[in-house]
């Protein structure tokens, strides 16, 4: 009986903290913040690096680049407003990186920006495929894209775009 009751009161809290945690989870870049595009964009072309990740988080965007074919990265925060880097760690990954003959990082990220769907909170390279997070101002929708073409694959959650678009 003793086992019961607790199972219950882990389920009771389990659920507790999922309904808090989407409220937390996936912040929107504060109004006036640069498209995510162009704030990877200037990863690109100053340092050269292949973009893996970025995530909004604490304010600021958490961007994993790493050295072209290599597996040496580094983890940069950069403000949302200006693009400058806030700070950089050095990182590594056993991850695949985005093919080389597809689209880069800011180029995924400028093709989502276009259709309009909603504010970019999260893009990660997952192979085989980048997988996109938009928050408009309800709902959300995770995006499944192409990383050759930029094509939408897939899309799961209320923010979809209609089918053939």
């Amino acid at each position: 009986m003793k086992l019961q009751r607790s199972t219950h009161w882990m389920f009771g809290l389990a659920l507790a903290f999922a309904s808090i945690a989407p409220a937390t989870a996936g912040s929107r870049p504060p109004t006036g913040s640069k498209p995510l595009s162009e704030i990877l964009q200037g990863i690109e072309q100053r340092a050269g690096e292949v973009i893996f990740s970025a995530d909004f988080s604490s304010g600021s965007w958490e961007i994993l680049a790493c050295e072209a074919g290599g597996r040496q990265c580094r983890q940069i925060d950069v403000d949302p407003q200006t693009g400058a880097e806030r700070r950089s760690s050095p990182e590594d990954t056993s991850d695949t990186l985005p093919p080389s003959n597809g689209k880069s990082a800011s180029q995924i990220a400028r093709s989502i920006e276009e259709r309009t769907l909603g504010v970019i909170t999260e893009l990660e390279y997952d192979d085989p495929q980048w997988e996109v997070q938009v928050r408009p101002d309800r709902g959300r929708a995770k995006l499944y894209v192409d990383p050759i073409s930029a094509d939408v694959r897939r899309c799961i959650g209320r923010a979809c775009p209609p089918r053939g678009n």
